[in-house]
């Protein structure tokens, strides 16, 4: 983009290494964004000091004490009065700085209650410690020195506060921490830039969500006349785009030498994310807002609209197809059916590109479950129309039978997709938050495995956040596309119960119309030219009703392999989240025991525990750990029809997994069959059995007392699984 260096974020950032060499001192530079990625490096000392001089050894060597988290070390330092807590060598650095940097918490925590100034600034960057930690992402040390009274709008020698510093590292956990400190959300550097342009500059989708959920001016603008927008099109990030367009940004807004977004998109080549991001939001190319023909406008920008058009549409495609293959010759009617069934998709895709952009994809609207609802609509119509009253007199048994099953299929089919699966409450207010946080904070648990940065709860044990349904879970089943829900604490029950039954309709449906077949009288004439003539004469009877039938009889394949798999997980008490991501049960990895221990004990600091680190997640190596690779066609329908877990359930079967929920077959079936609350009423939002006795998921943090003990499956305290949605099909 032709645009004023002066108009570049000036980027700052931490010392490249963690750890300071000794006799290393810190020399902080700030360059454009396009020059240098960390900004301050650690640069090496003269091998002989300051004129020559030897080298303190480490022992009495301040910094290096502080940096290695060596207390008794430094308190011996302290008893000979040479030094103290408030030191600072030429460039005003303190061993704070050093502790705070290589995050030494228990370190920092001696230090302060020692004395030292938790706002001192040092080096180049004139930066504080607790910026020096933000930098890191060490958000432990960061919490630390706001308890101590560090000055969360303190800034350093480039006018950046830490909000400004942890924006740029794109750590949303630090962003949450400091926006709940009372920092204005729309505080900006010397430049103008606030910290949502910031986050659209880098590309953090999560955090531009978090600065515009917090109320940022999505059209604030800097000393350049450049807006979020502009800044979002400068990195190219689709999800930045969107995400500002979706909360009004200006689309013609110009900068002080008049560029449209139009036109820097053009400039910094991101032109594609920008049409696509316009287009998700009802705006055509040039942020215009579409206008469709025939009363399509208000479809396609209504979701309520767009969800029952999705639903109601494959219910056409199903009797249309079936209709096709039974009033023409198999060599005619299979090949125009599968024309009729790919263009009338194709017109639900084509109503979905002009949608918006969560219904891009047709697995991830109510199209899936519109197909299963078709199809159990149909077959009520053709069993009431023809085949109950042809087979009622002579088999009454399996016409009760199926009317039954058939009726409560539908009943909880409607209930497991209109019901609410489990959603966790979320807090009313951002004190609630807050203190939800300080209590995390505490037990040294504010991670992504405790707290959920998208609904700002706090996540109890076996939940998760569900991207399809942007909300986080309760004992999270699964997302099934074909009830267009969530499958979770509340309605796992009724779920199971919905297949089970649906097993049973279609293999008591298959027998029902083989009777109504036999008992048809056969055609005068038959006309069929490829089949010998018995067969004709079967299918000359009532096509449409054994076209139905084979249809519904293919739906055997999934509903059998899910029956299988549910029926497993329950003798097991486990979700199918967890049974493809695996139990991980060892108290060697409890948080408070290992944090615990290494306070106590005045060893290494928590990233001895593998507790902190950059990104979104507690560990370092978080951001590398959730890649997204494509499926392609078989690996969708794959999960759609659940093979994948039935194929991982079958090869857990043989290997002995350590569930900390289990209690054994039988009492693992009976809490789940034999729980207290009704079949066909709501329960309790997240109450279940465990163990015989009543449990909320909505409120269990910890695990309860008996599982410590790891009565069947082997030892400690529960340690829920973490990663990416996989998303299982039915």
């Amino acid at each position: 983009m032709n645009q004023s260096s002066s108009d570049e974020p000036q980027q700052p950032g931490p010392p490249r290494n963690s750890t300071m060499q000794p006799g290393a001192s810190t020399k902080a530079s700030a360059a454009p964004p396009q020059a240098v990625t960390d900004g301050v490096e650690l640069k090496d000392m003269p091998a002989g000091g300051d004129g020559g001089r030897p080298l303190l050894p480490v022992e009495e060597d301040i910094m290096q004490l502080a940096r290695l988290g060596e207390i008794g070390a430094m308190q011996k330092l302290f008893d000979t009065k040479k030094y103290n807590a408030k030191y600072k060598d030429e460039e005003g650095i303190t061993p704070l700085h050093w502790a705070a940097i290589n995050n030494q918490y228990a370190m920092c925590r001696f230090l302060l209650d020692s004395g030292a100034d938790v706002n001192a600034k040092g080096g180049e960057s004139v930066a504080t410690p607790a910026m020096w930690a933000a930098q890191r992402c060490h958000y432990y040390i960061v919490d630390l020195m706001l308890q101590r009274g560090a000055d969360p709008l303190s800034t350093d020698a480039q006018g950046y506060n830490i909000l400004h510093l942890a924006t740029i590292d794109g750590n949303a956990f630090l962003v949450i921490l400091l926006l709940h400190q009372g920092i204005p959300v729309d505080v900006a550097d010397p430049q103008g830039h606030t910290g949502l342009m910031w986050a659209a500059y880098k590309g953090l989708p999560a955090c531009v969500d978090l600065f515009l959920r917090w109320g940022a001016n999505v059209n604030a603008v800097d000393e350049g006349g450049l807006t979020p927008l502009h800044w979002a099109l400068v990195k190219g990030s689709y999800l930045c785009v969107q995400k500002v367009l979706e909360y009004g940004a200006d689309r013609t807004a110009t900068t002080r030498d008049g560029k449209s977004p139009g036109t820097v998109a053009s400039e910094m080549r991101s032109t594609r994310a920008w049409h696509r991001a316009l287009n998700d939001c009802g705006y055509d190319p040039n942020g215009n807002l579409k206008t469709l023909p025939m009363g399509m406008t208000m479809l396609v920008h209504s979701k309520s609209l767009l969800t029952k058009f999705f639903f109601l549409w494959p219910f056409n495609i199903i009797f249309w197809a079936i209709w096709v293959i039974s009033e023409f010759a198999i060599y005619i009617g299979v090949p125009v059916a599968a024309v009729l069934i790919f263009g009338m998709q194709y017109l639900a895709q084509l109503v979905a590109n002009r949608g918006p952009g969560e219904f891009r994809v047709l697995q991830k609207t109510p199209f899936l479950a519109g197909v299963f609802a078709g199809s159990l609509f149909w077959v009520g119509v053709t069993y009431l129309l023809r085949v109950l009253p042809a087979t009622w007199s002579s088999y009454p048994i399996s016409n009760a039978l199926f009317a039954v099953s058939y009726l409560l299929t539908t009943y909880f089919y409607i209930f497991s997709m209109a019901g609410d699966p489990g959603y966790i409450p979320k807090m009313g207010s951002r004190n609630q938050q807050r203190e939800v946080i300080r209590e995390l904070f505490d037990t040294w648990k504010f991670n992504e495995e405790n707290f959920c940065i998208h609904c700002m709860v706090r996540k109890p044990l076996r939940s998760k956040h569900c991207r399809r349904c942007s909300r986080c879970v309760a004992k999270h089943d699964h997302h099934c596309p074909w009830i267009f829900n969530c499958v979770g604490a509340n309605n796992l029950r009724h779920f199971v119960i919905y297949v089970v039954c649906l097993e049973i309709g279609i293999l008591t449906f298959i027998r029902l119309v083989i009777c109504y077949i036999e008992l048809l009288p056969a055609p005068e004439t038959l006309q069929c030219n490829i089949i010998n003539d018995n067969l004709c004469s079967i299918i000359s009877k009532d096509s449409f009703t054994l076209v139905l039938t084979i249809w519904a009889a293919l739906q055997m394949i999934w509903v059998t392999m899910l029956c299988a798999v549910q029926m497993v997980q329950i003798s097991r008490n486990q979700t199918t989240y967890e049974n493809m991501r695996g139990h991980t049960v060892d108290n060697s990895h409890s948080a408070s025991q290992a944090i615990t221990t290494a306070l106590v004990a005045g060893t290494p600091s928590p990233a001895a525990a593998g507790l902190t680190g950059a990104g979104h997640g507690p560990h370092p190596g978080a951001r590398a750990g959730h890649h997204h690779r494509g499926k392609g066609f078989f690996g969708q329908w794959r999960n759609l029809l659940g093979l994948d877990s039935f194929f991982a359930t079958a090869q857990g079967s043989s290997v002995r997994q350590r569930n900390p929920f289990s209690r054994g077959i039988v009492t693992n079936c009976r809490d789940f069959w034999l729980d207290s609350t009704p079949f066909f009423k709501k329960r309790e939002p997240g109450s279940a059995m465990l163990d015989g006795a009543v449990v909320n998921y909505y409120s269990m943090y910890e695990p309860p007392r008996r599982l410590h003990g790891g009565s069947s499956g082997g030892g400690g305290g529960y340690m829920s699984v973490s990663g990416d949605d996989p998303e299982r099909g039915a």
